[in-house]
């Protein structure tokens, strides 16, 4: 079985059986917004200039947490780290993004969250985006990363269906070939590799899409996660349904009615849309009774890209990077603050917020919490439960020791208490300084900030207070050695993680692969 080394199944269903004898399990439901940081939602921001009326409904009827962090500052190594509870550069992505036709991420023996609750008895579902790799089958058998020897007629593997969803319908990347819906491990007609003019050529249409082009995506899957709920109104088996939606991210193309709806920008129009898709999925839990035994959680893959137009918006009076240094990519806060919300009717108290720093990752521990069943001591490695703050309890310690960065290129940071280093001279990501500007302007190779009274990140104290930086380094070495940042024996890492510059190696060399040490 594939993962006898994760679960003690039978424990699991035994478990399962008494809980759901006592009171019926929850639905859950996990919305994954992608390049959004935390200023985009308007609850959370004051100075944001345009609203978020279904994202702010969900803070006002749950908990907020204002210190909520994606797991690196782009898109792919974040998916991992949120379906298995692990940081990704602990998997064999030290830095960037799955790429095009590159093979699964998440290894086969790895259990995921939505395996996780299919041990549970439930139904489990995805609509939307990937982007983790899919296994591309090879004309005459096996499988290939050549686009010449892909065989699109043969199923993909790989993807979300071999790791515990049921059903699946959606996209790797919108703007990546091919384009083409996908069902399960099929593409939906004869896709193309080809582009014109923002819209997909020699694809076929999906079921109730008459000419699919960037803008019907967002549009397909706010559809399709309604009517999943609706049709879930009656069942005794509860469910999981994981959106990652396609937005705000490029291509920035606004459907349907959203198009020109703010007078501001495409891109305000697709906040907007963003905003609806999941105001949809409220709406039918409201409509079919559902949503009181409902737990909703709202977050994002990393911060707000600059593809959105930043002094444009801010002309116009919105203002999406006000609070926080950098942007998406960025070892800096706005590389990875993001909204975090979790609503359960009943169980959270309405309107509240948590200053606790907590990561993405956490998700998956916490869902074991709901469930009332324990994870094994060899996944979900980086994952804390937080079901005790959703419910009100007050801790004297951070349930985090760390809580550790990845900017796009992989430079770490890392964060505890107050005190934040950063193992780069720059943002390590897009914003400036770059890390070959802050180079030529020689500026130091590390970075340290107190959040507490510089939360802008505005004041470097490496050289004012050198025992924290070793404080922090061994901790970094320590989450390095151990293969996890939660209590529990060690485990082992796909290759060693590591800092890109090389002098950081030099001077810390508890950095260093034990195996390379000379």
């Amino acid at each position: 079985m594939k993962h006898t080394i994760t679960l003690a199944i039978t424990a699991t269903i035994l478990i399962g059986a008494l809980r759901a004898a006592a009171a019926p399990q929850p639905n859950v439901i996990v919305i994954l917004g992608d390049d959004m940081g935390l200023d985009s939602v308007s609850a959370f921001n004051p100075k944001m200039g345009m609203n978020t009326p279904a994202i702010d409904r969900l803070a006002s009827e749950g908990m907020s947490f204002m210190d909520a962090h994606s797991t690196s500052g782009v898109c792919s190594p974040t998916r991992y780290g949120l379906l298995t509870g692990r940081y990704n550069w602990r998997s064999r992505l030290k830095r960037g993004i799955v790429g095009k036709w590159e093979r699964p991420l998440i290894a086969d023996a790895r259990l995921t969250l939505p395996e996780m609750f299919r041990a549970q008895g439930y139904a489990t579902c995805m609509i939307g985006k990937w982007h983790l790799g899919w296994n591309w089958p090879k004309k005459g058998g096996g499988v290939t990363q050549k686009l010449d020897e892909i065989d699109f007629t043969k199923p993909i593997s790989g993807g979300p269906n071999s790791h515990g969803f049921d059903y699946y319908f959606g996209d790797d990347v919108p703007n990546w070939p091919p384009y083409a819906w996908r069902e399960n491990e099929r593409l939906i007609g004869t896709p193309s590799t080809q582009m014109k003019q923002g819209t997909m050529i020699g694809v076929s249409a999906g079921p109730a899409v008459a000419d699919w082009d960037f803008s019907a995506v967002l549009l397909e899957y706010g559809k399709r996660c309604s009517e999943y709920v609706r049709g879930r109104k009656g069942k005794e088996q509860p469910f999981f349904l994981y959106f990652p939606m396609p937005s705000p991210h490029t291509p920035i193309a606004p459907g349907g009615k959203f198009k020109g709806i703010t007078g501001i920008s495409p891109y305000a129009d697709f906040l907007v849309e963003s905003d609806w898709a999941v105001g949809e999925i409220m709406k039918a839990l409201d409509e079919t009774g559902q949503a009181d035994n409902t737990v909703v959680f709202f977050t994002c893959d990393n911060g707000t890209s600059p593809q959105a137009n930043f002094p444009q918006l801010d002309a116009a009076g919105v203002h999406l990077n006000a609070n926080w240094r950098g942007w998406k990519a960025d070892a800096y806060e706005g590389g990875h603050r993001v909204p975090f919300i979790v609503r359960w009717p009943g169980r959270i108290k309405p309107g509240t917020r948590s200053d606790e720093t907590i990561v993405l990752t956490d998700i998956m521990a916490s869902c074991a919490g709901i469930l009332g069943t324990e994870l094994s001591a060899n996944i979900a490695e980086d994952s804390v439960n937080l079901l005790p703050v959703l419910r009100g309890r007050k801790f004297e310690k951070p349930l985090h020791d760390v809580v550790i960065h990845h900017s796009g290129s992989g430079h770490f940071a890392i964060r505890k208490s107050q005190w934040k280093l950063l193992l780069c001279r720059g943002s390590g990501g897009w914003s400036p300084p770059r890390e070959a500007e802050a180079a030529e302007q020689k500026l130091p190779m590390l970075q340290l900030y107190d959040l507490s009274s510089d939360p802008s990140e505005s004041k470097n104290l490496q050289a004012k207070y050198p025992d924290k930086v070793k404080e922090l380094v061994a901790d970094l070495a320590k989450a390095f050695r151990n293969g996890r940042t939660t209590p529990g024996p060690p485990q082992q890492n796909e290759g060693w993680p590591y800092p890109v510059h090389k002098q950081v190696i030099q001077k810390f060399p508890e950095l260093a692969d034990p195996k390379t040490k000379s």
